[in-house]
């Protein structure tokens, strides 16, 4: 029961200290995760039995490449690129005409 109580205490601690923190603090840890994914992933593909009567295999190159998309989609979003300024047209500065249909 004690032990059943510690456990809930702390995982609600844990959930507390995640909900304050900010969203980009949460993506990084997303995307330190998944490069600890991506290891583990590179270390059961050279591991894995290549078994010539295996019926279905795991698709490591397609997995690498989803990936590969989630972490650079959330890099995206933590370093936005920034619009140009665009180029600023010269001010004529000559506003005195002869005529008034000018």
């Amino acid at each position: 029961m004690r032990s059943c109580l510690l456990f809930l205490l702390l995982t609600l601690s844990i959930g507390s200290q995640a909900s304050a923190c900010p969203e980009s603090t949460q993506l990084a840890l997303a995307l330190k995760q998944l490069n600890g994914v991506k290891t583990s992933l590179d270390r059961a593909r050279t591991s894995a039995n290549t078994d010539p009567q295996a019926r279905y295999y795991f698709d490591y190159p397609q997995a690498q490449r989803d990936l590969a998309t989630v972490e650079q989609g959330i890099q995206r979003y933590l370093t936005p690129s920034r619009a140009q300024p665009r180029a600023v047209q010269p001010l004529s500065a000559s506003y005195q005409r002869e005529h008034a249909n000018d």
